[in-house]
């Protein structure tokens, strides 16, 4: 006999029973108070993500002068959330989703306070950034996962690309407010200041997940079976859930592979065309990255209009375009800038014209691939295949990172972006012949 309001599914021999509140997932975004809480509490954390990431890749930057340096310490970050990352969504199947969000939220506000105060009495070293990168990196593994699973329970399938679409809109948003306002924080309250500022936004964003009704919708599983299972056996049984899937399967390493190509362009060549080559401030260098967040926004806007009728290989195909023309515009912008055709004005201007553009695309592709997602996979497994399907479209992002690093201390920037721009387009070519991915 099943419990009330709850629906039994059946997979690898398990019986599981998820309880919903039909009339949770019956409202209106504007009307679930329950997603209205969760997204103000992210809107909040990743506020003081925005500004802090931003503040200590430029201050890292600055004090050793080498690209490899600052490669080095976001690589850190990457690699122990790919590592995490599987557990994680393991996690976030097992036990309460709420919790584990408000935790993840105040264990990260408090170690980021204690290494600001350290810092403020001038104990700053670089490995005491390792160690920030890595806990950050921990609980955002968990959290990631959890934060993903809980949306299809508190939104109905109608509301889900509005509810996708609108967690772009909140990230555009922080990126934009928080980037504009970084640079003025970092020169104000310094690098310590940063570590402070970042620490209150991780416990405000806890407090306000507190408030989600629990109550009002079930995100534990009852499994007659469950606690036999072991965690790699769980591991094993998401990703094997993924390779069922086959177009969603080769789908999730061209990810991985295109985030190799991307990355180096993003998170090294452009900081360092700013720090070390036209030796510019951090509020030149935050317009680029306040373009891409509204990008970002208008392209949210743009699908939270739109009903999503179409196949998403359409869009990513329109999206990988879109990448591949951007990509080369870098190339020729920089090159005109070496030999002298454009002044460093015009080189800036370009950027933050090509970045917004960046980030329009980037919704265009990334939000119809989560709502596919949250649709394809069962709820009582979405924790852990969207944890695998993170980290491993982002298992190559550490290897970029740190190629990109090294190439940009030896060779000219405008060699690799070209060779960058090359391999862009080369994938779009392979993704237009891709059959299993042209089903989608």
């Amino acid at each position: 006999m099943l419990l009330e309001n709850c629906v039994k599914i059946k997979i690898g021999g398990l019986t599981w029973m998820i309880k919903i509140n039909p009339k949770i997932l019956k409202k209106q975004l504007y009307e679930n108070t329950n997603f209205i809480l969760l997204f103000s509490g992210k809107f909040i954390s990743q506020m003081g993500d925005v500004v802090y990431n931003m503040a200590i890749g430029w201050y890292v930057l600055s004090i050793t002068k080498s690209a490899l340096a600052m490669s080095v310490y976001m690589a850190i970050g990457t690699v122990i959330y790919v590592l995490v990352g599987p557990i994680g969504g393991v996690i976030a199947d097992r036990l309460d989703r709420k919790q584990l969000l408000i935790w993840m939220d105040i264990i990260r506000g408090i170690v980021v306070a204690l290494i600001g105060v350290l810092m403020y009495f001038g104990v700053q070293y670089i490995w005491i950034f390792y160690i920030a990168s890595a806990i950050l990196s921990i609980c955002g593994a968990i959290f990631v996962p959890a934060s993903n699973a809980i949306i299809p329970v508190i939104v109905s399938d109608e509301y889900l690309n509005k509810a996708n679409s609108m967690n772009s809109v909140i990230q555009s948003i922080t990126s934009i407010v928080g980037l504009v306002s970084g640079g003025v924080l970092y020169s104000l309250i310094g690098i310590s200041g940063i570590f402070v500022f970042n620490a209150v936004s991780y416990i405000g964003s806890g407090i306000l997940e507190a408030f989600i009704n629990i109550s009002a919708m079930t995100n534990k599983y009852i499994s007659f079976e469950k606690n036999k299972k072991h965690v790699c056996r769980e591991l094993v049984e998401g990703y094997n859930y993924i390779k069922s899937q086959k177009g969603f399967y080769i789908l999730m390493w061209f990810a991985s592979i295109v985030n190799f190509v991307l990355v180096p362009i993003n998170a090294v060549f452009v900081p360092y065309i700013f720090n070390q080559i036209l030796k510019t401030n951090t509020r030149n260098y935050s317009y680029v990255g306040t373009a891409n967040a509204i990008g970002v926004l208008i392209g949210g806007f743009i699908m939270s209009i739109l009903p999503q009728k179409h196949k998403v290989n359409k869009t990513l195909k329109v999206g990988m375009v879109s990448f591949s023309i951007l990509s080369f515009l870098i190339f020729i912008s920089m090159f005109m800038y070496t030999v002298g055709i454009i002044k460093p004005g015009f080189l800036i201007t370009s950027l933050i014209i090509i970045f917004t553009l960046f980030g329009l695309s980037s919704s265009l592709v990334n939000i119809p691939l989560f709502t596919l997602m949250q649709k394809m996979i069962a709820n009582e497994m979405l924790g852990r295949v969207t944890a695998l399907f993170t980290t491993l479209s982002m298992i190559a992002m550490p290897l970029g990172m740190m190629i990109g690093g090294v190439v940009a201390d030896v060779f000219p920037m405008r060699m690799l972006l070209l060779a960058s721009s090359l391999l862009v387009i080369f994938l779009t070519f392979v993704l237009y012949i891709q059959k299993d991915i042209q089903n989608l």
